[in-house]
């Protein structure tokens, strides 16, 4: 099979990207060695070549556009994991130099702004004193590896998975042969804990908690990327097994990846171009090794760390959550929580929804006296304690929308309206369709986007529902293109459901057991319509959690919805009878504003034609409607 693999590679070879090209001009170890030379001369001197590739090699990443003349600097925390001397370090260097500013990511790192290409010799010197590095964060590497966040200390961590992200960085890190000589960026995950604390199935190589003839070990899958969640590999690995499988696979994907269309050269397209089961045969002739078939997986449980607030852990004591809303952090802020971890001998570790938790705390009542917990509340909002939200358009050049602060504005907004406490809600942001911001993983999903609105252009955003923790599956979208302006409407409307017909549920079981019985354009009528009665000051709202499911067939869900709808606000039938979608008799529906001079006309209409006795006049699809809706909103 690998001859299969090898066409594969052939067929997508012809034509080599422009980025593979620049990489040719120097070597990792040259473009260091330029990196520091562009240190001494300073910003003027840096070309376009070194903006692109070489200094991402490094982490750096210039924001000349947004903040003249300085980089975003992405560093590197395997696992999310801070001692709270390299905790303080990196507090010193983001007060020092980068204007006390700290994102921290959906890869469990930190990302410092503001930084002048002068200082980054000192800002390195002082990071790598306490074992950190920025090194393979960009462009064409191993990035960053993640882990449950609790990993080693949880109750429910079966599997201590740190040692083994020591081996593959072991394999990797600073090594010249593996230095921007991908074809494109490589994500891995790994977990042996029960609770999907690091969204475990959205990466290109995830290893995930399973048990085969006694044995804890993990089951393997492969090709996740935005948009797609990993696939099963069949293949279970024991512990001590992981770290060659892993260098086999990377050394596969550098030997046989495409290095054409970047846009199309992720692990995935390789998969896709030979089929899982011939990739794994072709992966086991490259290896010179059988895999054993996968195990049962264990990793299917969520976790309420985030609402609860603190977790016991396996010594007794607790690990302390914090909100961070939107990863929007500094170092002054990490400088406080480095001082309660060092007081109880524990760390920080970093979660992919860009949280914080410190462990090893023995008094939870006293630690959350602390200052630091006023400002980054322990527990706080379903709609904030799940937040994700990437840099969006203010700080990086594939934004579309500002993002950080549309996620904060509607989180505030949902938190005043619906006063919930006891559950769980995940609201993931992604500024553009990179997907930063893991928003197809979120039970609620933006993506940043363009929207037209009375023939002006506008920030927008694409809709997805339905993502899930416990289980490989990604979001489906519900709505695209809409108004930043008018989401907050439609939100609510969608919020208001679960909030009002929710059996002790949270969103994601919600979700499952109501929204998931019809299409998604039935979804985005609900939310759609009821805006547009909630501005019209009608009372009425249309529900889903009452309808009966029709197979997610549109013309049938329109057909039955409208009928509803009819007999709600007239208080009379569109027809006598229905039978099998179809009218019985011969009654003919009168307009609805007709019936209730109370519906404004363009409501009406929306509802007469949903139910119109000329199905060539009637509604099809819900797109016709939500292109309707979002010209009266």
């Amino acid at each position: 099979m690998l001859d299969s693999v090898i066409q594969a590679a052939k067929n997508r070879s012809k034509k080599i990207n422009k980025i593979e090209e620049i990489k040719k001009n120097l070597s990792p170890k040259e473009a260091r060695q330029r990196l520091y030379e562009l240190a001494q001369k300073g910003y003027e001197s840096i070309e376009e070549n070194d903006k692109k590739v070489f200094l991402k090699y490094f982490g750096l990443f210039d924001k000349n556009e947004f903040t003249p003349k300085k980089f975003m600097l992405r560093v590197r925390i395997p696992g999310g994991r801070l001692t709270p001397e390299q905790a303080l370090a990196l507090a010193q260097v983001a007060k020092k130099f980068g204007e006390d500013y700290i994102d921290l990511t959906t890869r469990m790192q930190v990302e410092l702004r503001n930084i002048r290409i002068e200082e980054v010799p000192e800002i390195f010197d002082a990071l790598e004193k306490v074992g950190i590095t920025a090194y393979q964060t960009g462009i064409d590497n191993i990035r960053n590896i993640v882990t449950d966040p609790l990993d080693s200390i949880a109750m429910d961590n079966f599997l201590p998975s740190f040692e083994i992200i020591e081996q593959l960085q072991k394999l990797f890190l600073k090594k010249e042969e593996w230095i921007g000589t991908l074809p494109r960026k490589f994500n891995t995950s790994i977990s042996g804990s029960l609770a999907n604390r690091c969204n475990v199935y959205g990466h290109d190589c995830c290893f995930v908690l399973a048990i085969k003839d006694g044995v804890y070990g993990y089951n393997v899958y492969l090709g996740g990327k935005v948009g797609k969640i990993a696939k099963s590999a069949d293949i279970f690995l024991k512990a001590e097994e992981t770290a060659d499988f892993f260098e086999n696979l990377v050394t596969f994907y550098k030997e046989y990846g495409f290095r054409d269309n970047r846009n199309r050269n992720r692990l995935y397209y390789l998969i896709e171009a030979v089929g899982m089961e011939n990739f794994k045969k072709a992966l086991e002739e490259f290896s010179q090794k059988e895999f054993q078939k996968a195990g049962k997986r264990l990793c299917s449980m969520e976790h309420w760390d985030n609402t609860q607030g603190k977790v016991m852990l396996k010594n007794g004591t607790f690990a302390l959550h914090s909100v961070v809303p939107g990863g929007i952090f500094s170092g002054t802020a990490m400088e406080k929580a480095a001082q309660i971890a060092a007081e109880n001998g524990g760390e920080l570790r970093i979660s992919v929804e860009q949280n914080l938790y410190i462990t090893n705390v023995k008094d939870p009542d006293s630690a959350l006296k602390k200052e630091y917990f006023t400002i980054y509340k322990n527990v706080d909002s379903p709609f904030f304690n799940h937040l994700v939200a990437c840099a969006g358009k203010n700080e990086c050049s594939f934004g579309v929308i500002p993002n950080k602060p549309d996620a904060i504005e509607l989180s505030e907004y949902l938190a005043k309206k619906f006063p919930l406490s006891d559950t769980k809600i995940r609201i993931y942001w992604s500024g553009c369709v990179k997907g930063c911001g893991i928003h197809e993983w979120g039970d609620i999903g933006f993506v940043g986007a363009k929207a037209k609105k009375g023939g002006k252009t506008l920030f927008g955003c694409d809709i997805l529902l339905g993502g899930s923790q416990t289980k490989p599956k990604e979001a489906r979208t519900i709505i695209k293109s809409l108004p930043l302006e008018d989401s907050k409407d439609l939100i609510e409307a969608l919020i208001y459901e679960f909030y009002s017909y929710r059996k002790e549920e949270n969103f994601e079981e919600f979700n499952e057991r109501v929204f998931e019985n019809f299409s998604s354009g039935a979804v985005a009528f609900l939310m759609g319509f009821n805006a547009l009665l909630k501005r019209a000051e009608i009372e009425y709202r249309f529900t889903l959690h009452n309808k009966r499911a029709i197979g997610r067939f549109e013309p049938f869900e329109i057909f039955e919805f409208g009928n509803s709808i009819y007999r709600d606000l007239t208080s009379d039938k569109a027809y006598l009878e229905l039978h099998n979608f179809q009218p019985v008799g011969s009654k003919k529906p009168e307009h609805p504003s007709t019936l209730n001079p109370k519906i404004p006309k363009e409501i009406g209409d929306i509802i007469y034609k949903m139910v119109h006795h000329d199905t060539k006049k009637r509604y099809q699809v819900f797109s016709e409607i939500i292109k309707e809706i979002k010209e009266l909103l």
